[in-house]
C-alpha cells in the first residue's frame, strides 16, 4: 500500500545537480527541510542559488538528482504543498498599480488581499508599477506572502535576496513573517547575501561558484 502524501512531510534534495549550458553550476546538493524549517543558501555570486531555488519552484529542471516530499517525487506544479517564489523580476505589470498588481495576483490564486499593510503598501498602492522604487517594489513582492485563505495551510516560501533594498523597519517585518510562518508548520528556503533570521538557527547551504 502506497503511503498517502502529507503536508507535514520531509521535503529532500538529493544529489541535485544543474547545468547552464554545458557548465555545470551546481554540483550534487543535498539537504532536508521539514515542516517548520527555513534554510539558507549562501554563497558568491554565480554559484547557482538562484537556479536552485528555480528548481525546486518547477522553473527549471535539475540536471540530475531528485526532488521528494516524504516518499513521493516532489512535483511543484502538482504538490499539495503550497509554493510562493519571490524573486526579481517579480513579473508585475508594469502599467498598472500596486494595488492592482497585487489584487490580480490574489485573484489569479483564489485568495484574499491582506488584512494587515504590514509593508506598507497603501503608500503607493495607486502609483504604478513603473514609478516604483526597488524598495517599494520590494516590499510589494512580499506582500505577496500576505494574500490569504479562510484555512491556513503552512507552505513553502522560496525567497531569492528577499531583504535587498528594504530599510531596516521593513526587514525586521519580513523577519517577524518568517519567524511566524516557520512556528506555525511553513518553511523557508531564501538565497541571501545578507543576514536572515540568525536568531532562528537556519540551516545553511554554502554553494561555491565554478570556473
Amino acid at each position: 500500500m502506497v503511503a498517502l502524501q502529507s503536508i507535514d512531510d520531509e521535503l529532500f534534495l538529493s544529489k541535485v545537480s544543474i547545468f547552464r549550458g554545458h557548465k555545470l553550476i551546481v554540483e550534487e546538493i543535498s539537504f532536508r527541510l521539514p515542516a517548520g524549517g527555513i534554510c539558507l543558501l549562501q554563497g558568491p555570486n554565480g554559484a547557482g542559488k538562484t537556479s536552485l531555488l528555480r528548481v525546486v519552484a518547477g522553473f527549471l529542471p535539475a540536471s540530475a538528482g531528485e526532488l521528494n516530499l516524504g516518499a513521493h517525487l516532489f512535483n511543484p506544479v502538482t504538490s499539495i504543498l503550497p509554493i510562493w517564489y519571490i524573486g526579481a523580476p517579480f513579473g508585475f505589470h508594469p502599467s498598472l498599480t500596486a494595488n492592482k498588481n497585487l489584487s490580480q495576483i490574489a485573484s489569479m490564486r483564489n485568495l484574499m488581499l491582506p488584512i494587515d499593510d504590514s509593508f506598507h503598501i497603501k503608500d503607493f498602492a495607486d502609483q504604478p508599477l513603473r514609478t516604483l522604487s526597488s524598495g517599494q517594489l520590494q516590499r510589494l513582492a512580499l506582500s505577496q506572502l500576505l494574500l490569504r485563505k479562510d484555512s491556513y495551510t503552512p507552505g513553502l516560501w522560496l525567497l531569492d535576496e528577499p531583504n535587498n533594498a528594504l530599510d531596516s523597519y521593513h526587514c525586521l517585518i519580513l523577519e517577524t513573517m518568517i519567524e511566524e510562518h516557520v512556528h506555525s508548520g511553513g518553511r523557508v528556503i531564501a538565497a541571501t547575501h545578507k543576514p536572515l533570521c540568525e536568531h532562528l538557527s537556519p540551516d545553511i547551504i554554502q554553494l561555491e561558484a565554478r570556473k
